[in-house]
């Protein structure tokens, strides 16, 4: 009579404190998955402008952190499409890692590229600058003493895609 007591007792008591346990775990983990709720305002297509008449780029960032562009000045000078990672750093900031490749005439090298993006209040306007160094054939462009035979930078401007009723 006892144990069945202590069962009737403690088993509903141990299944509530489980059950209190599970949900203050998974509303933790929730909340962590939505720290960076900025991927979710952020992920689409932008048209970007170089402000030095470099021309444009269409990029792509994605709500889980990834990053695809591609420029109008690529048939030109031989490089392929970028594509990269990116992390919130700031109140409506990013800043994205992004590598391409690039044909030299000694053969393919690589390029390593950082942009800094800062969204408007709305995330449909977007600015920022971009900085990087071209490697040649066979460099590792993650090593951190490589040594590039180009760097570049520049700022540019940007807005989002988006579907009209026109």
């Amino acid at each position: 009579m006892k144990q069945n007591r202590i069962f009737k007792v403690y088993t509903p008591l141990i299944l509530s404190a489980l059950l209190f346990l599970g949900i203050l775990c998974s509303s933790k983990v929730s909340a962590d998955m939505h720290d960076s709720a900025i991927g979710d305002k952020i992920a689409g297509t932008y048209l970007l402008t170089d402000d030095d008449d470099g021309g444009s780029r269409i990029v792509t960032i994605t709500a889980d952190g990834n990053w695809f562009g591609i420029h109008s000045r690529q048939p030109d000078i031989k490089f392929s499409n970028q594509q990269g990672v990116w992390k919130e750093t700031g109140r409506k900031k990013i800043t994205a890692r992004v590598l391409n490749f690039v044909s030299l005439e000694d053969g393919v090298g690589s390029s390593l590229f950082s942009f800094t993006v800062e969204f408007d209040n709305a995330y449909q306007q977007i600015s920022g600058k971009l900085s990087g160094n071209t490697f040649p054939p066979g460099v590792d462009p993650f090593d951190p003493v490589a040594v590039p035979i180009r760097t570049f930078s520049n700022t540019f401007t940007g807005k989002r895609l988006i579907i009209t009723d026109k």
